[in-house]
C-alpha cells in the first residue's frame, strides 16, 4: 500500500510531459500561423483583383455612357441583334483600357432594351412594349427603344476575377419642333396691339437677315397647334394668317414640299405634344446653368443680359454664347387658377444662346433682344409678350405650352415693334449638340 502511495505521489517526469504538451500545442499554432500567412498573398491578390475588376467594369459603364451621350438620336443602332434578356455587345468584347494591355483588365459591355418582364423594377417605368417618344414609328421591343431608356451591363475582368455593374441609362428625347411657333398645350391665342409679327418657318441660318433665309433644312409650319384642338388653329388663322400686318411663312399645309405665306402655313399638328414638352422641361431644368426663382406677382426684372459674357462666360448674367450655350430656367410660383403674372421681364440690350425655359408665368421681352435656340414657356397661365420697343429676334423656335384648360396661352405684342420668330435648324442643332450630354443620365447602379 505504501509502495502504491509513493508511486502516486511521485512527480518525477511531470515537467517533461507538460513541456511536450506545450511544445505540441505551440507547434500546431506555428503551423497554423504559417499556413495562414501562406494564404495572405493570395487573399491580398484576390482582393486587389476584385477592386481592380470593379474599376474596369466602371470604365465599361463610362464607355457606354460616352457612346450613348454622344449620339442622342436613335439608340436602335446599338440594339441590332439584341434580345430582351441578353442584349447586344456594345463596342468590342474584352476591350482593354486605353493605353494599357489586357493584363491590366478588360471589359465587355452589353446593352439591351428594358423589354424583359420585371425591368420596371430597374427603370421605375412600365416595361417598354408600346410606341414611345424615342421611336414613334415602332413599338418598344428587343431592337427598338421606345421610352428613351436602356439597360447597360458592364463586366470587368482581371485575371480570373470578374465584377459586373448594371445601370439604367436614360435620355430626354429632343423636342419634335414642327413650327417656328408652337402651341402644343390646351389653349392658344395671339393678341396684338399696334405691332406686327414675323413668324417664319423657313430655315434661317444664324447669320441670315430676317426674311432672307439660306438654310437647307426643310421648312416647318409657321405656327403648329395641338393636333387634338383644330379649332385653335382656325382661331390663329384669323388672328395671324388673315391679317395684313403680319408676315407668317413656312411649309404649305396642302403641299408639304412647298412653302407658303399666310393662313396656309398654320395648322394643327401632332409632332410636338404637351406631355413631351413637360417631360423635356422636367429633365432640362435640373441641369440648368442659371436658375431664377420669380416671386409671386412681381417676377424678375433684368436688363442687358449677356453683357458680361466677354468678361466672364460663367456669370449668371451671361445666358450663353455660341461657344458655350446654356440652359436658363425661370421658376415661376404656381399661380391660382385664372391668375396670370409676369415671371420674367427683360429690358435693355439682351442676348443669349441655349434653352430658355419659363415655367408658370409670362415672359415679357422688351428692348433689343436676340436669342439663339428654343424658348419654352410652359405650365399654368403662360405666355410670351413682346413689348415692341426694340429689335427682338428669336432664331430657333418658340413654344408656348399651356397646361391649364381654363387659361389661354398667349403670344402678345404691343407698341410699334416687329418681333421676329425665325425657325433655325442651325441654332437648334447647335444647342442640342452642345447640351446633349446634360440630358443623358444614369440611375440604379447595381454591383455583382
Amino acid at each position: 500500500m505504501r509502495k502504491i502511495s509513493r508511486l502516486i505521489d511521485n512527480e518525477h517526469g511531470v515537467a517533461l510531459v507538460l513541456a511536450l504538451m506545450i511544445l505540441l500545442t505551440l507547434t500546431g499554432l506555428v503551423l497554423a500561423f504559417l499556413s495562414a500567412s501562406a494564404f495572405e498573398p493570395q487573399i491580398s491578390r484576390n482582393h486587389s483583383e476584385t477592386v481592380r475588376a470593379r474599376y474596369v467594369a466602371e470604365a465599361g459603364v463610362e464607355y457606354a455612357y460616352d457612346t450613348l451621350a454622344s449620339n442622342v438620336g436613335s439608340w436602335n443602332q446599338y440594339l441590332a441583334g439584341a434580345t430582351c434578356v441578353q442584349g447586344a455587345v456594345l463596342g468590342a468584347p474584352d476591350s482593354a483600357l486605353p493605353g494599357l494591355g489586357s493584363a491590366h483588365g478588360t471589359f465587355t459591355v452589353r446593352i439591351r432594351n428594358d423589354c424583359k418582364p420585371g425591368d420596371d423594377k430597374l427603370t421605375g417605368v412600365a416595361v417598354d412594349t408600346a410606341t414611345g417618344r424615342c421611336d414613334p414609328a415602332a413599338s418598344g421591343d428587343a431592337t427598338h427603344d421606345g421610352n428613351c431608356k436602356v439597360i447597360v451591363r458592364s463586366t470587368g475582368t482581371v485575371g480570373t476575377t470578374t465584377r459586373t455593374i448594371t445601370v439604367v441609362v436614360s435620355k430626354t428625347a429632343a423636342l419634335a419642333i414642327n413650327g417656328a411657333l408652337a402651341f402644343p398645350g390646351s389653349q392658344a391665342d395671339v393678341s396684338v396691339r399696334g405691332s406686327s409679327f414675323v413668324i417664319d418657318g423657313r430655315d434661317s441660318k444664324i447669320a441670315d437677315q430676317p426674311g432672307a433665309p439660306t438654310g437647307a433644312a426643310p421648312a416647318v409650319y409657321g405656327v403648329a397647334v395641338n393636333a387634338g384642338l383644330p379649332a385653335l388653329a382656325a382661331g390663329l388663322e384669323v388672328a395671324l394668317g388673315t391679317s395684313a400686318q403680319h408676315d407668317v411663312r413656312g411649309r404649305d399645309r396642302t403641299d408639304p414640299s412647298a412653302t407658303a405665306r399666310g393662313a396656309n402655313t398654320i395648322r394643327a399638328d401632332g409632332a410636338l405634344t404637351s406631355q413631351a414638352v413637360t417631360d423635356f422641361v422636367d429633365a432640362a431644368k435640373s441641369a440648368a446653368d442659371v436658375t431664377i426663382n420669380a416671386s409671386p406677382g412681381h417676377g424678375s426684372s433684368l436688363s442687358n443680359i449677356g453683357s458680361t459674357c466677354a468678361i466672364d462666360v460663367e456669370s449668371s448674367t451671361c445666358w450663353g454664347t455660341r461657344a458655350r450655350p446654356k440652359i436658363v430656367y425661370v421658376r415661376g410660383a404656381l399661380p391660382d387658377v385664372g391668375t396670370r403674372y409676369t415671371s420674367l421681364r427683360l429690358a435693355g440690350a439682351s442676348s443669349g444662346t441655349g434653352i430658355l425655359i419659363v415655367e408658370n408665368g409670362v415672359v415679357e421681352i422688351g428692348g433689343s433682344f436676340r436669342w439663339n435656340g428654343p424658348i419654352v414657356v410652359t405650365g399654368r397661365n403662360v405666355g410670351i409678350r413682346f413689348r415692341g420697343d426694340g429689335s427682338q429676334l428669336v432664331y430657333g423656335a418658340a413654344i408656348v405650352n399651356e397646361v391649364n384648360p381654363g387659361a389661354v396661352a398667349n403670344l402678345d405684342g404691343d407698341g410699334v415693334g416687329k418681333p421676329h420668330i425665325l425657325y433655325s435648324n442651325e441654332a437648334l442643332g447647335l444647342v442640342q449638340n452642345a447640351l446633349k450630354r446634360r440630358l443623358v443620365t444614369t440611375q440604379n447602379w447595381t454591383d455583382q
